[in-house]
């Protein structure tokens, strides 16, 4: 776990911002925010591979990352590529708000392969899971997790209204500080919703 949170820490926050301090000059605002986000695209495609196991977590995030790139690379202009970050944030609301709508909540998803990878089989963790005594934690959990896009998109837009491409770093610093204390905020969240349910599950 130590060990991925510093690969993680690397990829999403170090290298972005070194190419953008080092780099920047050389290739361009354009090009510097573009290259910084190639190897956390790579990274994050490495990690699912290895875990050979297709997931709906890891292709959700995988694919989020994914356009993200491709909206990078249709871009015209350095901020035209931060407001893609913002419009990511707002498809993720959009998909975790119709995941509710057809009663199939993301969050639970995400607690099926959590269950997974503790060896519990998909089919029988999603049983449990969806009993009624249980399902309304995982409709609170996707609200939560919309939450924390939310906050992350509306602190994006103050950064880029605010000071524009150059704005940049911070922006990274100031989002990759909200994405851990939703980590850690999720984390608890988890925990307690555990609990929960091995409460009237015993």
């Amino acid at each position: 776990m130590k060990n991925k949170i510093i690969l993680d820490v690397f990829f999403y926050v170090l290298i972005p911002l070194l190419v953008w301090n080092f780099l920047r000059e050389v290739l361009g605002n354009y090009y510097a925010i573009l290259f910084g986000a190639v190897p956390s695209v790579i990274y994050t495609a490495v990690v699912f591979i290895r875990s050979r196991e297709w997931s709906v977590t890891g292709i959700f995030f995988l694919s989020l990352i994914s356009i993200n790139l491709l909206m990078d690379l249709r871009s015209n202009s350095a901020e035209s590529e931060l407001w893609n970050k913002v419009w990511i944030g707002c498809a993720s609301v959009t998909f975790y708000a119709l995941t509710l709508l057809i009663r199939r909540p993301m969050g639970m998803y995400l607690f099926i392969d959590y269950a997974y990878l503790n060896g519990i089989p998909r089919k029988t963790s999603a049983a449990l899971y969806r009993l009624p005594k249980n399902f309304h934690h995982f409709i609170k959990f996707t609200l939560f997790l919309m939450f924390g896009d939310l906050v992350r998109m509306a602190i994006n837009i103050a950064f880029i209204k605010e000071l524009g491409v150059e704005g940049f770093g911070a922006m990274q610093l100031a989002t990759a500080a909200t994405n851990y204390i939703f980590i850690g905020l999720t984390a608890l969240y988890v925990i307690f919703i555990i609990r929960q349910i091995k409460k009237v599950s015993y």
